[in-house]
């Protein structure tokens, strides 16, 4: 018997390599591996921002993420009198919950108003816009 007549006759062509050019058995095709992900800078924001941090809320520690943090100083400034973190809030507000600019620009003016009377008849005086 000769040894071809012992294997199945095998025809090479289309995706049929020849036996000695085929992978081994638990040979891989690709020995490096895939190439690592390089992230951009848009995925290495969102996750830092989905990242958590540990804050004291009422006096407890309560894990929240980054993003939460800093939507909650942005508005605490707001709310504090900050002409600029009354602006950034929003303008946020208007980009992510479809307020028309129009809006916006008559809730500022009357936020301003409002401001401008609580340092007057508070502070005694005109607030100072930094």
């Amino acid at each position: 018997m000769k040894p071809e007549d012992n294997e199945k006759q095998y025809e090479v062509g289309y995706k049929k390599p020849p036996k000695k050019n085929q992978f081994k058995k638990g040979q891989s095709g690709n020995p490096k591996g895939r190439p690592k992900l390089i992230r951009d800078f848009k995925t290495d924001l969102k996750v830092e921002l989905e990242s958590t941090i540990t804050v004291q809320i009422d006096g407890k520690p309560k894990p929240i993420t980054k993003q939460q943090a800093l939507i909650k100083k942005l508005l605490s400034k707001a709310l504090n009198g900050e002409l600029g973190a009354l602006k950034t809030l929003t303008n946020l507000i208007a980009l992510h919950l479809k307020v028309s600019e129009a809006d916006i620009d008559e809730l500022l003016d009357e936020d301003v108003k409002l401001f401008d009377k609580y340092y007057v008849e508070r502070k005694g005086g005109k607030r100072n816009d930094n």
